[in-house]
């Protein structure tokens, strides 16, 4: 025989003061694990409501925190922002100093030229290796392209 305990709902019944069936108040009356689940969480609330520590024992904390907080080593921020600060200044004096690059003109018919005429050779070579044409495009090879494959 399998016992069946008190479900959460159940138990929060229980907790809210509300009754249950009269053979579910017989099981948590005569189980231990159900009550003990009923008296813990009786416990928890109990110790939520419980006062706030002595003075005495609020001045202790408090003069323990100070104490930890003060042995602190301290440390200088403003320090660290100069020094990257400084850092920063040093490494733009180079680049502001060979500001002047004197500016190249290119000749943009030129260029265009060169492409059209590498196309022309080998449109396929302007765009992948010769070992990537190679085997796309066996030498040797004729195309094909009325014949069936």
């Amino acid at each position: 025989m399998s016992v069946r305990h008190l479900a959460d709902d159940e138990l929060d019944l229980v907790l809210g003061g509300e009754p249950l069936a009269a053979e579910r108040e017989a099981h948590l009356r005569d189980c231990i694990v159900c009550r003990r689940r009923r008296d813990a969480f009786l416990g928890v609330v109990a110790e939520a409501r419980a006062e706030d520590p002595d003075e005495a024992t609020r001045a202790r904390v408090r003069e323990a925190a100070l104490a930890a907080w003060q042995s602190r080593p301290v440390v200088h921020w403003w320090r660290w922002a100069a020094a990257a600060v400084a850092v920063a200044v040093l490494g733009l004096v180079p680049l502001l100093h060979n500001r002047t690059v004197p500016l190249q003109i290119i000749d943009t018919e030129a260029v265009m030229a060169e492409v059209d005429a590498a196309l022309a050779r080998d449109p396929l070579a302007a765009f992948a290796s010769e070992d990537v044409v190679d085997e796309i495009v066996p030498v040797g090879e004729s195309t094909g392209e009325g014949s069936a494959s």
